[in-house]
């Protein structure tokens, strides 16, 4: 089901479209290509009942070209043309998917991470998306890796205007550095500080974004012992002295190493770690958290830690937008772009159900703190609530 999209068309019907490669490859184009049109630019839906369907800007939704049955008519006949000069077609593995979000209020577009994808690009490119520092237009519904390199290190390059130097190192990481991110980002953490990493090349974009990025591999301040031994140290510092820890480490006492091994093959992350994180960020600042070699978007919001969900399978869920941090155990919660759960969701739904009903707002307060205190979310709250309000004498 990865490869179907459902889309309106023009006389507002939805459809599931094939978006897969082999569907789109006889056309020319792929699903999310920006393209000219005889009728203006527009965007390359997918493909339903053997024709190629485009959104034109300025359309209800999506329709198609009677004579555009394969590459040659929509290109020699129709003169379709691709816009920014991307592929006609580009291997699955490099293209995103796009979606639709409510981000405190207001509507923007994530790019979800496919397996073992370039995270650190995607990452950062939510980062701005969310900032809405870069943009990506609403109707589409693919996104290249190309594409994204190309609106970061725009937006990069627009930050320095006039600071050649930076220009400079910003063109040659654009040319020799973007590209090998398609592989994922190794890093060098130091123990001491959330912010801990190796300034190496590849690192250097987080800075010119001027966007964090941290971890909260830390050992907790009371462990005297671990912080002894590892000070200062670099992860690729610490490692090969695990290895040989007795000629390493001669003074340590006899249970540090088994400690110092635990903290070795914690997870990337401590409680402390943690706690660190969530004292440094401010609300609502977004930033780059590592964990594990993977890399995410986070912020903080009413105090709490959240993660982007961006895995390509949440897709159609529009209500999973931010996980939550409960502990580094994984105790998590799903909540929506807005930070609320789905449980507040039913409850914001029972509160204007009641008004509409009739109900007075002091009786709905009290509902509305009643149905807060029902665990299960699979009943019907609006009714339980309309019960509540009956057993109490209440009537619209």
């Amino acid at each position: 089901m990865a490869d179907i999209f459902q889309y309106k068309t023009k006389d507002g019907t939805l459809i599931d479209f094939d978006v897969s490669r082999q569907s789109c490859e006889k056309y020319g184009f792929f699903a999310g290509s920006r393209v000219m049109t005889p009728k203006g630019v527009g965007t390359v839906i997918g493909v339903y009942q053997n024709n190629l369907w485009f959104h034109i800007e300025g359309d209800e939704g999506a329709s198609f070209w009677d004579n555009g049955k394969d590459y040659e008519s929509l290109v020699l006949k129709l003169n379709v043309q691709l816009i920014d000069d991307e592929p006609p077609i580009g291997p699955l593995e490099n293209r995103y998917r796009v979606k639709r979000i409510s981000y405190l209020k207001k509507e923007v577009s994530i790019i979800l991470q496919n397996e073992n994808g370039p995270c650190p690009l995607i990452s950062i490119a939510n980062v701005l998306l969310l900032q809405r520092k870069i943009h990506i237009d609403s109707d589409l519904q693919y996104v290249t890796l190309k594409k994204l390199g190309d609106l970061i290190m725009k937006y990069a390059k627009n930050l320095y205007e006039g600071n050649q130097d930076v220009l400079d190192i910003l063109d040659d990481y654009d040319k020799n550095v973007l590209p090998t991110l398609e592989k994922g980002l190794i890093v060098n953490i130091y123990f001491d500080n959330i912010s801990g990493f190796e300034k190496t090349e590849p690192c250097q974009i987080f800075d010119y974004l001027n966007i964090k990025l941290v971890h909260g591999w830390i050992p907790d301040p009371e462990q005297l012992d671990i912080k002894q031994i590892i000070g200062s140290l670099s992860y690729n510092d610490l490692a090969p002295k695990i290895v040989s820890f007795e000629q390493s480490f001669p003074n340590a006492k006899v249970d540090t190493q088994q400690k110092v091994n635990d903290f070795a093959n914690s997870n990337q992350l401590t409680e402390h770690g943690l706690h660190l994180i969530q004292e440094n960020l401010k609300e609502d600042e977004l930033c780059v958290f590592f964990r594990n070699n993977h890399f995410a978007t986070m912020t903080k919001h009413d105090g709490y830690l959240h993660i982007l969900v961006s895995d390509v399978g949440y897709e159609r869920e529009s209500n999973i937008i931010w996980d939550r941090i409960m502990s580094k155990e994984g105790e998590s919660i799903f909540l929506s772009g807005d930070f609320l759960s789905r449980k507040d969701e039913l409850i914001i739904e029972v509160v204007n159900t009641l008004k509409l009903f009739g109900f007075k707002d002091s009786e709905v307060d009290e509902a509305k703190h009643y149905v807060q205190t029902i665990d299960k979310v699979d009943c019907d709250l609006i009714e339980e609530a309309t019960k509540f309000l009956q057993s109490k004498g209440y009537s619209p």
